[in-house]
């Protein structure tokens, strides 16, 4: 894996790739969690420095009753949202990637890009009215 030429030429790339590589390299899970968790912790340090808001703990966590560790980004997402000023941007709903609220193979892998932006604003339109 280069890491993609784009990626590569990223201030946070020679920190991250390690842990990417070996994510992707590991024959087991708890290998792969601990490169995963890695880079999950690089990039929230990074978010911490940015000194845009407050930092916030930047340790993996259980995701909720399951074994697995992850970042639960939405501690960082809620903060920066809350820090927008524009009106426009600070009314639109935190609703994410679409693999993170749909997982309709379908819909995430087929070539149906009318379906997927329907699902897109549908989702957004009901995270808004909550």
């Amino acid at each position: 894996m280069g890491g993609g030429r784009g990626f590569a030429q990223l201030d946070a790339a020679e920190r991250l790739l390690p842990s990417l590589r070996g994510a992707l390299a590991a024959t087991d899970l708890p290998e792969r969690e601990r490169h995963l968790c890695a880079a999950y912790e690089a990039v929230a340090i990074r978010q911490n420095a940015s000194g845009l808001v407050d930092p916030v703990d930047p340790s993996p966590r259980p995701y909720h009753g399951r074994p697995f560790l992850v970042l639960h980004a939405e501690r960082f997402a809620r903060p920066l949202a809350a820090s927008l000023t524009d009106p426009e941007l600070r009314g639109r709903p935190l609703t994410g990637a679409v693999d993170q609220w749909a997982d309709s193979t379908d819909l995430l892998t087929g070539a149906g890009g009318d379906a997927l932006r329907a699902a897109t604003e549908a989702a957004g339109a009901a995270t808004s009215r909550r």
